[in-house]
């Protein structure tokens, strides 16, 4: 049976929303949706490697995933997903001693963040940085409410000018006035993960980017089955702007960093290379002539980015299980 290559836009539990693509496979389809299933063999495969897990609830596929699917013969309105594509990227984070992948295959991340209501959020804001880094995606920080503030605090001040300073993209918004013309064409296009705590603005930028009319893609009444639990991620898209996806986590309280091994957080500092060690492997904890542990001396490395680097090492001893569907293919 001939497949049609697919675009998994909704993850509803044992069901998903697929976008088909259109024939230059390049670009999905936002006029055809459809409703899929995973082909039993999938389930099964998975099983037969992962013995001991019985959440069988979990899903298998996340946002962004590419898939080949096929008519269900007995319901010609269902597709079925026959095999997965391996990805390109993926953005994962722990929770609850599990693993969630919160997108796949992204042309980048959006970290959200505020100076106040909530106040910024140091600790979030690191653990997403290293996560982007160590999947390899395109960042973009945006440091939202801006006019609740006549000036940055000392500390939060600091905090940016490093940023600045190992060139993470920073963008100062006010986003309930307007979005700036130069994050409009950071955001012309592509598909992108929203990151970001509740109230940060998440839902503000969507709706300036996409206009009022958004429309989340996979909606419960277009599936007629299945809800979205609150930390489920959701795609946005706008008909007038069909060369833009936005993918938002609703609920999205904490940012584990336990499905990372030491060597991986490590790769997330991408500015401690610049500090020579005698070690190759260096983790920059206690061994000798360590050149971050120096710069830290010398007060070149600010304190922050070691404190929030060593405890995302600490977190990692802790017993943890990837989450269902995150390891399935083999792919992180």
């Amino acid at each position: 049976m001939a497949t049609l290559r697919a675009w998994v836009a909704g993850v509803f539990g044992a069901y998903y929303h697929v976008l088909p693509f259109e024939q230059n496979f390049e670009t999905p389809s936002l006029s055809k949706r459809y409703k899929a299933k995973p082909r039993g063999k999938l389930r099964i495969e998975y099983r037969e490697k992962n013995l001991g897990y019985n959440k069988l609830k979990e899903s298998l596929l996340a946002i962004g995933d590419i898939v080949e699917v096929s008519q269900d013969a007995q319901n010609e309105d269902v597709m079925v997903i026959e095999a997965v594509h391996e990805r390109k990227n993926a953005i994962h984070r722990a929770s609850f001693g599990r693993q969630q992948c919160l997108a796949a295959n992204i042309d980048g991340v959006v970290l959200l963040t505020s100076v106040r209501s909530p106040d910024f959020n140091l600790g979030f804001t690191e653990r997403a940085l290293a996560e982007a880094v160590i999947a390899g995606v395109t960042i973009l920080l945006v440091v939202n409410k801006m006019d609740l503030v006549n000036a940055l605090d000392e500390e939060t001040q600091t905090v940016l000018d490093y940023y600045s300073k190992i060139q993470i993209p920073l963008f100062k918004e006010s986003l309930l006035s307007g979005v700036s013309t130069s994050l409009k064409d950071a955001l012309n296009r592509g598909t992108w993960l929203l990151l970001g705590q509740s109230g940060t603005g998440k839902s503000t930028l969507m709706n300036r980017l996409l206009g009022e009319e958004k429309q989340a893609v996979g909606e419960i009444s277009q599936i007629e089955k299945g809800r979205h639990t609150t930390t489920n991620p959701i795609l946005y898209y706008s008909e007038a702007h069909d060369n833009l996806a936005l993918i938002d986590v609703p609920g999205l309280r904490e940012f584990g960093m336990r499905h990372r091994d030491a060597l991986e957080i490590r790769d997330g500092f991408p500015d401690f290379t610049q500090f020579a060690c005698r070690f190759e492997n260096c983790l920059h904890l206690n061994e000798p002539n360590c050149g971050v542990k120096e710069a830290l001396l010398s007060n070149t490395l600010p304190d922050f980015r070691y404190k929030h680097y060593v405890s995302m090492l600490e977190t990692i001893d802790e017993k943890f299980k990837p989450r269902k569907g995150d390891y399935w293919r083999g792919i992180k």
